[in-house]
């Protein structure tokens, strides 16, 4: 990834949007160190944190802070929760290795969390295994693993893939309320436009690990400037109007490795122009206050 630049203050939630393998989950796990380096590398930059750089913390530094005060859930909750130990273990894991907590205590809070993303008998299920839990009530406990230690942020990575609409309501729900309630500030990871229009309040838009427009929710779904960002909202499948052939954004990303000079969305991009594709890079054009597209079509997207 290269230029990411954003901020999120308390109680807001940022949506980042873009196809697979456009940089949203590396960002974040970059800023988390959980990038295996080698062969991942952070060359330059920085991600501050209560103004300490997360990016120059040692590493015993960062594991106080990292699923403590910034805390992640994982795509597929199933490779994420351990299959051979018990909830129970796994939620009261993060209590042990940050505070000083007595057993009775920390199954206390464990239950408390358990109910608190509505898991039924909790008390009971607490004892349970990840397989004896369905996907949905599995992504609880993810949700729940993620605020036991109450949190500042919580970084939200497609918490709802391969859940089908009624439990992916029921969990962005539950996420939005449990929100408002702690004063979290949520960074929501998506490729779900529909998801970030019900939940966010900023949203950056990536590819080809760059960011390609930022701006507030109306900005982007009402003012949109950038190509990519107008193709991703037409991509989004409508119900008035009849039956009508999807559409799609023709071509394929480029390869992270071997991006083109200008603009890397170019190749694909039914507006390009000569500028578009030469060797200096492209500029940031400033739309509005927060608002900011590195492609600027006259009359909006």
């Amino acid at each position: 990834v290269d230029g990411v630049d954003f901020a999120v203050k308390k109680g807001q939630t940022l949506g980042i949007v873009g196809e697979s393998g456009s940089g949203k989950s590396v960002t974040m796990l970059s800023i988390l160190g959980l990038i295996p380096q080698p062969p991942g590398r952070i060359l330059s930059g920085s991600a501050y944190f209560q103004d300490q750089d997360l990016l120059r913390m040692p590493e015993k530094q960062l594991r106080n802070i990292r699923g403590y005060r910034i805390s992640m859930i994982f795509q597929d909750p199933m490779t994420s929760l351990n299959p051979y130990l018990p909830v129970l273990t796994q939620l009261t894991e993060v209590l042990y290795e940050h505070e000083t907590i007595s057993r009775s205590e920390a199954k206390r809070r464990a239950i408390e969390s358990l109910e608190m993303v509505g898991i039924p008998e909790a008390a009971e299920k607490v004892h349970h295994y990840p397989h004896q839990f369905s996907g949905g009530m599995r992504q609880r406990v993810m949700i729940a693993m993620a605020l036991i230690a109450k949190p500042d942020i919580v970084v939200a990575d497609e918490p709802t893939t391969a859940l089908d609409v009624t439990v992916q309501a029921q969990i962005l729900d539950l996420l939005a309320h449990l929100q408002k309630e702690m004063g979290l500030a949520v960074i929501l990871i998506t490729h779900d436009l529909g998801v970030v229009a019900g939940m966010a309040d900023e949203v950056l838009v990536m590819y080809a690990g760059r960011p390609v427009e930022t701006g507030s929710v109306r900005d982007i779904f009402y003012r949109c400037h950038h190509p990519y960002t107008a193709g991703l909202l037409k991509s989004v499948p409508r119900t008035e109007g009849g039956l009508s052939e999807l559409f799609s954004i023709p071509g394929l990303p480029p390869d992270p490795a071997h991006i083109p000079p200008g603009c890397p969305f170019a190749p694909r991009c039914r507006h390009r122009v000569g500028d578009c594709v030469a060797d200096a890079a492209v500029p940031v054009q400033q739309l509005g206050k927060g608002h900011q597209s590195v492609c600027y079509l006259e009359g909006g997207a």
